[in-house]
């Protein structure tokens, strides 16, 4: 029997300022079904603060005592034509059967990032999906309406049940939107009310979301040694941590959900992917008409302070 870490029933949560409950909705819609690859309890899914901490530095050793129940982090952005939404997969270790310092790091944080536009139903229509594997981002979508830009469109989005599905590989945590060969066992988390944890390398279990702008934000200004973030990058003018503090193997070497380098070409700076998802998005691909870049919510750039696109 599966052991239930915790329930975190959606639709009892009272919205929080800044969030309205219906994009909470949206975003478990639109939450993907994960095929991810499990070679060890090192490859499941859970939350940054798994140890009862927010320190990052200590994460790989607290990893085998830890509670890891899945959890998947995310963020909903909207423009005037689209929403925007970012789910995050954290895990305390980044390793390898061997671990050498180039091989391994202290913490893990991978992400995709969906495009859904609002075409008057319930919950839009899912245009495209991105998905980071190490240090490429990858690009798919619904239908061939959307085309490449900077990014060259590599497949269909696979779905499953009207969900995106994707496929995690083991021990290093990739993400793709087309099947990958997994090695050892394959766990299938699924979105649900509850956070499970995997009773071994197979199996299926759900997933509880966690939202981004009132957990991991709210301690963006924790950077530094013995601390959540480190590599402090400016955007915008604002200091901001590029990677969750880490020192066993290599050191400081996960991104933090706004620290992503990738697919920045000549156009994007460190942190669009996930602050500015609509300059991102449409530099990275093609999209119909119409496609706006006009915020009617985005809580990050708001807190950011007066800027200019």
């Amino acid at each position: 029997m599966k052991w239930v870490a915790m329930a975190l029933v959606l639709s009892a949560l009272a919205p929080l300022p800044g969030w309205a409950a219906d994009y909470r909705e949206l975003a478990f819609h639109w939450a993907p079904v994960i095929y991810h690859g499990t070679a060890s309890d090192q490859d499941y899914i859970t939350r940054v603060d798994f140890d009862g901490d927010w320190i990052g530095n200590n994460n790989w050793e607290n990893q085998p005592h830890g509670d890891l129940s899945a959890h998947v982090y995310y963020s909903v952005i909207e423009t005037e034509t689209h929403y925007f939404l970012f789910f995050g997969l954290f895990h305390p270790r980044d390793y390898e059967p061997w671990c050498f310092p180039s091989l391994c790091h202290e913490n893990d944080m991978e992400s995709i990032q969906l495009v859904v536009r609002k075409d008057g139903s319930e919950w839009g229509r899912l245009e495209a999906l991105e998905t980071l594997a190490h240090n490429r981002i990858y690009l798919y979508v619904a239908d061939y309406s959307v085309k490449g830009g900077f990014l060259r469109v590599r497949g269909r989005i696979i779905t499953e049940d009207g969900r995106p599905v994707i496929y995690v590989e083991t021990y290093g945590h990739g993400i793709y939107g087309h099947k990958i060969k997994l090695k050892k066992g394959t766990v299938i988390y699924r979105p649900g009310e509850v956070a499970e944890v995997p009773e071994g390398n197979n199996g299926e279990v759900t997933y509880a979301l966690v939202p981004i702008y009132d957990t991991l934000w709210q301690h963006r200004d924790e950077i530094g040694p013995g601390k959540l973030f480190d590599q402090p990058f400016e955007y915008r003018g604002v200091v901001l941590g590029a990677a969750f503090d880490g020192d066993d193997w290599g050191e400081d070497k996960a991104n933090s959900p706004w620290g992503y380098p990738q697919a920045l070409g000549t156009e994007l700076s460190r942190g669009d992917w996930f602050l500015d998802p609509a300059k991102a998005l449409a530099y990275h691909a093609t999209f119909p008409e119409p496609y706006s870049t006009a915020y009617l919510f985005n809580p990050y750039l708001e807190d950011l302070g007066p800027w200019r696109p």
